[in-house]
Formats: structure tokens, sequence, C-alpha cells
């Protein structure tokens, strides 16, 4: 049996928006939930600024995108595979999981890593948020 290698997820904090274009060559803003890197692939989910058909209000889409002739460039690929649609999904849930601990109503970005919350939170967790160090 084949090993799958682990999926590398970056969530996006701030908001930022691309554009794509639709069949028709119409424009069409995205913003940038998270990139997830998957067995030597590169997804992006994506949610729309404005209302799309088909799309609900609180839903995304993924595409895997590759790199495309400049530095700059993407090419977006709709991705309509429902396995790898569910494993992609499922990593980036895993991922948020894992960003937001649950142990405090702090905002930190890195709470798994050495960083320490300005939050005070005063109670014994083993996120790595250091938070029972206060």
């Amino acid at each position: 049996m084949e090993e799958k290698e682990q999926a590398n997820v970056q969530i996006f904090e701030e908001e930022s928006v691309i554009e794509l274009f639709d069949e028709n060559e119409k424009a069409v803003e995205f913003r940038e939930i998270a990139s997830i890197e998957l067995d030597g692939r590169f997804y992006e989910l994506l949610q729309p600024v404005e209302p799309l058909e088909g799309i609900g209000e609180d839903e995304a889409v993924i595409f895997e995108y590759t790199q495309g002739e400049s530095e700059d460039e993407r090419n977006f690929t709709p991705l309509f595979d429902e396995q790898l649609l569910e494993r992609v999904f499922n990593e980036y849930l895993k991922a948020v999981s894992d960003h937001d601990c649950g142990c405090c109503d702090c905002d930190c970005d890195d709470c798994h890593g050495d960083h320490e919350c300005d939050c005070d939170g005063e109670h014994d967790c083993d996120c790595g948020c250091k938070h029972h160090e206060k």
C-alpha cells in the first residue's frame, strides 16, 4: 500500500482576494481561505466574494493550481473528484482544528509553536500555547 505524505496547510489570516475568470471570461473574485499541498500537488480553498449560483454563502470551492509561465501566474482548475475533494477538505479541517486549540479566547496566530499568547488564560492545557506558564 502506498504511503501518503502529510499535507502542508497554510491558512490565510489576512484577507487576500484573487480574480479568476469563468467560462464566459467574466471576472469573479474569490477570498483565499487556505492553500494545501498534498501528495506533491497544490490546492486552494476559495470563497466567492459575491454570491454565486450554486455556492452557498458559507461554502467554498477547491481548485488545484499549478505554476504558470511567470512567477506570479497560477493556473486554477476546479476539483471534481469527490474522494480527492473530501481528502483535501479534511486536511483543511484538521489544520483549522490544530490552529484553534480552544483553550482560550485569544486570537494568537501561533498558539502551537514557541509563541506565548498575550491573553490571560490561567488554565493548564497541552496545546503548546503556554497559557499555564503565565
